[in-house]
């Protein structure tokens, strides 16, 4: 055995950036890359590990106008957050990437392989990268490492890893633009247009660098504009979809009528209406601009010295719904951060002594709209990462060192919501307990305009500001360290250091407790941290090779943690590969979890097990009512709306969630391991199957709301708090005698944050890819799915792991693509089968509400109880025929095919009356693209 020495390489790595050159006499080198997964350069694509590659041309065809909408594309992607659908998160504006259904914590996003910073705000406990920080347009392929990587890359890659690869060595000016609409609704639409410049040569001109700006453009739309292209089918199950509020402007007094001043044609039943659709967003508006510069200076034949900058900037504003006032809405619980205790906010009637109360009596019913609220939510959002560094060889050992600063801000700002303060100050004070003969009869003028000085009085801004950074500083050397039956022996060695610092600082409302019905979050720390690592390629044979990589990682308060890996690649033949991974992962405790820092939450869609079922009788009792009066009666609508007010506040309500931090949390950890093969029975022919299965440990988490309420009698006290009936506003006193309510509503739920939780899930990968060429050009087909045997999660009432939830809600057992693309001379056509298999509405063991009995509950049937299977088509075509341009066409959803109803994301996320599904209303849509290249 021949022993290389590496006293020149590890001088280079810790400082000298000139090495000899070697003798240009020297035969060239087979370039060698890095694989996603691997420190160690390599000739050989196929690893140990199964990593899919999505090229530049794969992602033209997916239509894709986002990176978000791209990574939803992968079979292995699970549901995670949108920017579309997260006004109501801790974490509004962003998007992020989850794989294996582990979360977006779980997975790690790599841009040409090193982190991103965090969005500056977290989605409750939760820090991710943002997706719609990324360009698009600069990607030249994404590589998908499915397994874990925590030996490789450390905290945070238990899933897997995205690593987004943009171009390099790029010469010339191209420009592109694209337009997307809905074919169904032309209001859904996307623009982009993008620039990307690259000069200079390597190899002649010793420097090269790539410039690129990408600009994003979506449209703000109302559901009130696309209601009639909802399923019909909703009407059915809920009778309040598609209907006028009776919580209108200028308002109601039931038993009286309409307040003066509304529209004749919106007096319906005696009755003032609103149309609340007109508030309800669709799609939010968004405005990005993403840009990339990368530059590359070649100092001598074997050190280069490069750099990039990242910079983005996003705009989304949400629209939100005018606040509704009335009794039947029931009370709102959240909590106050100068106490720590829960606050209430109740709503009551006009007094007798109200000049639009003529009935001498008191607390009689007023139903209004708030149209004057301003209700909007505006997040402005930067994300930034600059870096430069050295990488270069020395003999037979690659070495690379970077230093690097990176960072992103994020500033909410929100107004629409009830000041408590406010309130009491131009309306009046909303305790049922206390009297109040000049309730909304203060400053606040119902029905007429106000003063900016009342309403900023009475829904002033408030929001949060965020601010995340990172200084880092990492290098690694690799190379062969010794021959072992005549093949090369490599390994990798490597260092990362590390300072974070994370900010979230809510406004003064929202820390004062004042803003009625918000949660809050905030953090104000720093830490350092860093990793040294190593990889070993040991080669067996010709046919069979080991991988053992270890990196050892050190966050403040913690122990150091060690995660080993071991990789096998056997290839008995040419056309066969064999391979498998075994590792230890893990995901250190973030900021938001360990340090002081202050969260209180609202949990909405809770169903209260000791007040649920009753509610569902009465709703029936309600709508058995109403249904016997005749349609002109004006209690037949404030029936409907009451039955569909009872079901949500008990049965898919909120109660206020208080959480504490942890400093003594302890690391996630997990155990997986990969075992699979890749088939190649001819040329151009290539299937590969992987089995993959991860256990997951010491999760950090907080009791489930669901599990505590169904083990309420085992909790201690103080963990879940009751109102008493006085604030009960579901149940009069008689309907509680008659229906059995023994407890009042839910008002909080206290707990902190614990390393309690399990999961080990498992499934099989499979892809195939294949080239013919016919007799009119190449033909490419191609083949990913991802079908989910096992998920489960540990269950601290029940003592062990509750049900496989595959096939459960949310957890769709199969998800699959199907391609084909055909080039013939300078036209390309492609098409894209897209599938999900169905899921039944239950959720785990404790989920009642939607087993197939508890559908029956509410005449929903064993088929309804389900969502089904889906599956769309998407085309692709593109022209090259014209000198310097590009003309691509996609249309996904080809056939227009709805998706599936969900029943429980209507009643769950929707209460019954807002629609949950945008793809229900876009359907088809086509996007056209233009790509130019001026140089």
């Amino acid at each position: 055995m021949h022993y290389k020495k590496i006293s020149l390489a590890i001088f280079a790595l810790m400082g000298s950036g000139v090495v000899n050159a070697q003798s240009e006499s020297e035969p060239q080198k087979i370039e060698r890359v890095e694989i996603t997964g691997s420190n160690i350069k390599r000739i050989d694509a196929e690893t140990s590990m199964p990593v899919q590659i999505i090229r530049r041309e794969e992602i033209q065809r997916t239509g894709a106008t986002s990176v978000k909408e791209l990574v939803d594309t992968l079979t292995a992607a699970t549901g995670s957050l949108s920017d579309i659908g997260g006004s109501n998160s801790f974490a509004s504006g962003a998007s992020s990437a989850s794989l294996r259904n582990l979360g977006k914590q779980s997975t790690l996003i790599l841009l040409n392989s090193r982190r991103v910073a965090p969005y500056a705000l977290a989605d409750y406990s939760e820090i991710f990268t943002n997706l719609d920080a990324l360009p698009l347009d600069a990607i030249e392929r994404i590589e998908v490492l499915r397994s874990g990587a925590s030996a490789i890359y450390g905290s945070d890659a238990v899933a897997g890893v995205i690593n987004i690869i943009t171009r390099r060595d790029y010469q010339g000016v191209q420009g592109r633009a694209s337009h997307e609409q809905s074919l169904v609704n032309e209001e859904f639409k996307v623009s982009t247009a993008s620039l990307t410049a690259g000069f200079g040569n390597l190899d002649n001109d010793r420097f090269n660098i790539l410039a690129n700006v990408e600009l994003f453009k979506r449209s703000s739309v109302m559901w009130g504009r696309v209601l009639q292209d909802v399923n019909p089918q909703m009407t059915k199950f809920f009778s309040g979809f598609g209907t006028l509020s009776t919580y209108s402007y200028p308002g109601n007094v039931i038993g009286v009528g309409p307040v003066p001043g509304c529209d004749p044609a919106f007096i319906i039943s005696k009755l003032c209406r609103y149309d609340r659709y007109e508030r309800f967003q669709a799609q939010p508006s968004a405005d990005r601009v993403n840009f990339l510069l990368s530059g590359k200076m070649q100092l001598n034949t074997e050190t280069q010295a490069f750099a990039e900058l990242l910079y983005s900037r996003t705009k989304t504003e949400y629209l939100s719904p005018f606040p509704a006032y009335g009794l039947d809405l029931g009370t709102t619980v959240w909590g106050d951060p100068m106490t720590g205790k829960a606050k209430t906010f109740y709503y009551r009637g006009l007094p007798a002594t109200h000049p639009l109360n003529p009935t001498g009596e008191d607390d009689v019913e007023f139903r209004y709209r708030f149209v004057d609220a301003g209700s909007s939510s505006i997040v402005k959002s930067t994300n930034f990462r600059a870096l430069t560094g050295l990488k270069g060889t020395v003999g037979n050992y690659d070495w690379e060192t970077v230093i690097g600063y990176m960072g992103s801000t994020t500033d909410d700002k929100q107004r629409g919501t009830y000041s408590d303060s406010g309130f009491k100050k131009v309306i009046g004070e909303y305790d049922p307990n206390q009297v109040d003969p000049t309730f909304f009869n203060r400053g606040y003028k119902i029905g007429q305009e106000n003063s900016p000085e009342v309403l900023n009085t009475l829904f002033p801004s408030f929001g949060f500001k965020g601010r995340t950074s990172q200084i880092f500083f990492d290098g690694k050397i690799s190379g062969e360290l010794m021959r072992v039956n005549d093949l090369p022996l490599t390994a990798a060695i490597g260092f990362d250091l590390r300072h974070e610092k994370f900010k979230v600082d809510p406004s003064a409302e929202l820390r004062a407790g004042d803003i009625v019905g918000y949660g809050l979050s905030s953090v104000d720390a720093k830490r350092n941290y860093g990793s040294v690592f190593g990889e070993f390629n040991i080669p067996v044979s010709k046919k069979l090779e080991f991988q053992a990589a270890a990196r050892v990682d050190k966050f403040p308060g913690i122990s150091a943690h060690v995660s080993p890996k071991i990789g096998v690649r056997f290839e008995p033949m040419k056309s066969l590969l064999l391979r498998g991974t075994v590792e230890a992962g893990f995901r250190a405790p973030n900021l938001t979890e360990s340090a002081p820092s202050t969260k209180f939450a609202f949990n909405n869609g809770t169903n209260d097990p000791k007040r649920c079922p009753q509610a569902q009788t009465l709703s029936e009792d309600l709508l058995a009512a109403a249904n016997a009066l005749p349609e002109n009666d004006p209690n037949k609508s404030l029936l409907q709306a009451r039955a569909d007010a009872v079901l949500t506040a008990e049965c898919a309500g909120g109660v206020a969630v208080v959480m504490k931090n942890n400093p003594l949390l302890k690391p996630e950890d997990s155990r997986s391991f990969t075992v699979g093969f890749v088939l190649e029975p001819v040329t151009g022919i290539n299937v590969s199957m992987d089995y993959w299965n991860i256990k997951r440990r010491n999760e950090i988490s907080y009791k489930g709301v669901s599990e505590l309420l169904n083990a309420e009698e085992d909790q201690i006290a103080g963990t879940i708090n009751r109102a008493d009936f006085n604030a009960d506003s579901t149940f009069t006193q008689a309907e509680r005698a008659k229906y059995g309510i023994a407890v009042g509503p839910l008002q909080s739920i206290v707990g902190q944050f614990e390393n309690i939780n399990k999961t080990k899930t498992s499934g099989i990968d499979v892809g195939a890819n294949a080239r013919f060429n016919t007799g009119v050009g190449p033909l490419d087909l191609g083949l990913n799915s991802t079908y989910l045997i096992n998920y489960k999660t540990f269950s601290l009432v029940k003592g062990g792991f509750g049900d496989n939830l595959a096939g459960r809600y949310g957890y769709p057992r199969m998800q699959a693509s199907l391609s084909a693309a055909l080039k013939t001379g300078n036209f390309v056509n492609a098409l894209k089968a897209n599938y999900t298999s169905g899921m039944a509405l239950q959720g785990d063991f404790y989920d009642t509400l939607y087993t197939v009995s508890g559908c029956a509950e509410r005449d929903w049937t064993e088929a309804e109880c389900k969502v089904k299977a889906y599956t769309t088509l998407d085309y692709y075509f593109s022209y090259t025929g014209i000198k310097n341009l590009t003309f691509g066409v996609n249309i996904r959803n080809l056939l227009n095919k709805r998706p599936p109803v969900d029943l429980r994301a209507m009643q769950e996320g929707g209460g019954g009356i807002i629609p949950q599904d945008l793809m229900d209303v876009k359907r088809r849509t086509i996007r056209l693209t233009l790509d130019y290249k001026f140089l």
